[in-house]
């Protein structure tokens, strides 16, 4: 045998040894394909959750401030109505989108509900939010 030949068996024998002690050679690619995607479907999901989480938390806040500005004694259901627009125009204004904040005032007490939508990350998603607050009115008492 020349060199040459003995040079390309060398060769081909190691290239069948490496392709022997490794089988599962060139499945990185494939897993990658699989896992990848199915990660970032979970960080977008997560997100998605802190926002509709944070998003309750604020329509919330925005329901309990526009009650205790609405409960007072001279005070009025549109004065309630109004600083709950301006709570949530000044804490999520991209946050909470198509944000109603609707006040019903009684002789003793005072009902918020503030409907909006979560802004969505995900294609598919719809997300809305509907928080209400209570509180009774005050009154003079001599």
């Amino acid at each position: 045998m020349s060199g040459q030949a003995v040079r390309w068996r060398a060769w081909l024998l190691r290239r069948v040894r490496t392709a022997r002690s490794t089988p599962d050679r060139g499945y990185q690619a494939i897993e990658a394909v699989i896992i990848v995607p199915l990660i970032i479907i979970f960080t977008m999901l997560i997100v998605q959750f802190s926002l509709l989480w944070h998003g309750r938390h604020v329509a919330q806040a925005a329901a309990q401030a526009a009650a205790r500005s609405a409960a007072g004694y001279t005070a009025t259901a549109a004065a309630g109505q109004a600083d709950g627009a301006a709570y949530l125009a000044q804490v999520a204004p991209t946050l909470l989108l198509n944000a109603a904040v609707t006040v019903t005032r009684t002789a003793t007490t005072v009902q918020v509900n503030v409907r909006a939508k979560v802004v969505s990350v995900i294609p598919f998603g719809n997300f809305s939010v509907s928080e209400v607050a209570a509180a009774p009115v005050e009154r003079f008492v001599g």
